[in-house]
Order: structure tokens, then sequence, then C-alpha cells
């Protein structure tokens, strides 16, 4: 979910797309996790895409089942995860590179302080 723009490199664009989870829901982890006890979406999380060169290329938006998409030229890239309320760590930085293909990143975990 694209919520603004900056100056976006030219070029062919290729889809970047993930989802953030915050856990724990449970006091207890379990593997694999009790039912009930999964992590859960983590809706509405602000996301800053930045150039290779620190310059603030677009911000997105997690939806509400946590996921999220945007469309970048080919290049190197910093995904910058927001605080977000209501959570007590955020998520840590990506360092992503897009080629000619979709890229898939990892989970970006946010830490809801359960213990």
């Amino acid at each position: 979910m694209l919520a603004a723009c900056s100056t976006l490199p030219t070029g062919p664009a290729y889809l970047v797309q993930g989802v953030a989870l915050a856990g724990p829901t449970c006091p207890v982890e379990t593997d694999p996790p009790q039912p009930g006890c999964e992590p859960r979406p983590v809706s509405r999380a602000e996301l800053l895409v930045r150039s290779e060169d620190g310059e603030l290329i677009l911000t997105a938006r997690t939806g509400v089942d946590g996921t999220f998409e945007f469309e970048v030229p080919a290049g190197r890239y910093l995904l910058e995860p927001q605080p977000v309320e209501g959570l007590m760590g955020t998520a840590a930085q990506v360092e992503f590179e897009v080629t000619d293909t979709p890229v898939e990143l990892p989970v970006l975990d946010y830490d809801t302080g359960i213990r």
C-alpha cells in the first residue's frame, strides 16, 4: 500500500512486497505456536524507503492484514520501519536490492512487549 512518493529514480519499476507481524501474543511461546498465539498483523505501519545515498524515495503503509507492496526501479534501498503506537519494539531496518524481478522482503518483526 503506497502512501506517498518523493523523487523516484527513473527506469522500469519492480514490485517489492512483504508483511509486518507483531509477537509474542501470549506470555509463553511454544514451537509450534499454541492456537491463538500466532504473531498478529501490524496494520497501518509506516515504512520509509530510502535510496542507497539516503534520499527518501517513498513512504508506504501496511494494510490491515500487515502486507505491503510498492514498486521501485532497479537499485539498492533501505527500508526503515517506523515505531507503531501500542508496540514496544520497532522492526529492524532492511537493506535490499532490486534487479529485474519482484522482491519478497523478510518478515518485519515488531515486538509486542508481552513476556
